[in-house]
């Protein structure tokens, strides 16, 4: 029996680890069930399991969120990045075949255009010149993947700020279309996108892995001039919901795998009733 315990300890030590500087790639690749995974299962756990399976190519979006993302945290991304020739016509073939050939010539670094390049500066410059947003950049650890294993799933976070050390706090950057840093506009996202998701599973796997968060907080840096900053935190009642929420997604999650993940949006569903707001618009 001693021996099964001994298994068992050291399998969860596997499962419970953080890991330093472990590739993106690896990462997402990884079958750990992520916050953007579990995101999409609050909806419909068949639609996470589908793209978990099959991960969507790359965005312009995507792209530069990443190399904001890069730049604020590295402030060099000139060492992953590099700007496009002047005057490459990319409608035609032979402007198209010219920035394939740079491409092939600079190794790893990915080929962006002048403005992306101007604005990845200048929101990096934006985001160390803020008191608040450079306190946490400061004092932060980066490339940190913790996992663990929650009601049997086997789950992954990666804040994009681990502050636990430093102040006992997550941070996660955030880039945001012009006007829309200010803390209204983000709380109206941060509850239709389900963030608090993310925010509870970071929380959540960090505790488990012995670090005492306390507190969670947003570096939200605009895309456009003059690329305001805004650094917004949860408050004790907003981590206490991210918390529960999260664990009923996983919990969620769980019963679907139980049930062979059954398709579509499940069986014998509750007869639709009319809620107060719609009935008051309607009468």
């Amino acid at each position: 029996m001693r021996r099964v315990n001994k298994k068992q300890n050291a399998i969860m030590k596997h499962i419970h680890r953080i890991v330093e500087n472990l590739d993106i790639h690896e990462y997402h690749a990884g079958t750990e069930m992520s916050a953007s995974n579990l995101m999409k299962a609050a909806v419909s756990c068949a639609l996470a399991d589908h793209d978990k399976k099959t991960p969507k190519d790359s965005t312009p979006a995507m792209l530069n969120g990443t190399m904001i993302h890069t730049a604020i945290e590295t402030r060099d991304p000139g060492a992953y990045y590099v700007v496009e020739p002047e005057g490459i016509n990319k409608r035609t073939k032979a402007g198209k075949e010219e920035l394939a050939e740079f491409a092939a010539s600079v190794g790893d670094k990915i080929v962006v255009s002048a403005s992306q390049w101007e604005m990845a500066n200048r929101t990096m410059e934006a985001a160390w010149a803020h008191p608040e947003a450079k306190l946490f950049l400061d004092g932060a650890k980066f490339e940190r993947s913790g996992f663990c294993e929650l009601l049997g799933v086997t789950l992954k976070a990666r804040p994009d700020l681990d502050c636990a050390d430093f102040s006992g706090d997550l941070v996660d950057i955030k880039s945001r279309q012009l006007g829309k840093a200010g803390a209204e506009a983000w709380l109206k996202d941060f509850f239709n996108y389900k963030t608090y998701i993310q925010a509870g599973l970071q929380i959540k796997i960090w505790r488990e892995l012995g670090y005492e968060v306390r507190g969670y907080y947003y570096l939200l840096v605009e895309t456009e001039p003059p690329y305001q900053v805004n650094v917004v935190g949860l408050d004790e009642e907003w981590i206490h919901l991210a918390i529960v929420q999260t664990m009923t997604v996983i919990q969620k999650w769980r019963d679907w795998l139980d049930a062979g993940k059954p398709a579509g949006y499940g069986n014998n569903n509750p007869l639709m009733e009319v809620p107060g707001w719609m009935r008051n618009r309607l009468e």
